[in-house]
């Protein structure tokens, strides 16, 4: 499981954000991120890349505390249709709100304690 290593729970595949989940081997449940290298169980699992669109499941937007000047941060839950549900940020164009149902495909984002993953509509307007 050496996608893994960097701790980072995606790879990059022809240009795009894959995220990576495992399962334990002769099972078929997901799970979401994937085992550091030096978990014990890591030998009896296998790294899954989530290949499926995502479709927007719920969403809400964070509102930090004015002290801090950050701005509202949209959050939401992504369901895969290889059966799992994934929580993260919300990336989307100024003056376009989320909707259930939405299209999204994975990103990655920079943030003050570095690059994580996130998700963005497909296109405008696109829906599951």
């Amino acid at each position: 499981m050496t996608e893994t290593q960097n701790n980072v729970p995606w790879r990059i595949e022809d240009g795009r954000v894959v995220l990576l989940a495992y399962r334990h081997r002769g099972r078929d449940a997901l799970y979401f991120p994937p085992l550091p290298p030096t978990s014990p169980l890591i030998d009896a699992t296998e790294l899954v890349a989530l290949a499926g669109t995502a479709a927007l499941y719920s969403f809400t937007v964070m509102h930090p505390s004015p002290k801090t000047g950050k701005p509202p941060m949209p959050l939401g839950f992504a369901d895969y249709p290889e059966g799992l549900r994934i929580f993260g940020r919300l990336m989307y164009p100024p003056g376009r709100r989320p909707a259930i149902g939405d299209a999204l495909k994975a990103c990655l984002i920079e943030t003050e304690d570095g690059e994580i993953y996130a998700f963005e509509p497909l296109e405008e307007g696109a829906r599951r």
